[in-house]
């Protein structure tokens, strides 16, 4: 009876590593931004502008929202501060989706 070889036998096994750690420190010690990560952070402040429970967001700044949404107790996403308070200086995270359109 001929002996059955398993595939295993055939093609070896090699193992790679599945990706790279994106929030893994660079050189000064600072995690490394990419275009896929500045896409996340304003999907996720856009999401925050059009929640409704937050209340309404025009005419003001996404802090100053989040701000009230905290002091009225409406549990707004910590992600969003901590966001807002890494970019405090571009207004394309400070403002709401609808600055370009006046009241």
């Amino acid at each position: 009876m001929a002996s059955r070889s398993l595939i295993t036998n055939t093609f070896k096994s090699v193992k790679t590593s599945k990706g790279k750690d994106k929030n893994k420190p660079t050189n000064d010690g600072h995690p490394s931004t990419s275009k896929t990560d500045v896409k996340d952070e304003l999907e996720i402040l856009k999401h925050f502008d059009v929640t409704l429970e937050f209340g309404p967001c025009s005419g003001i700044t996404r802090m100053e929202r989040w701000e009230r949404a905290d002091k009225h107790g409406l549990n707004p996403p910590v992600i969003v501060k901590e966001i807002l308070d890494k970019h405090s200086d571009d207004d394309e995270y400070t403002e709401c989706l609808w600055k370009d359109y006046p009241l």
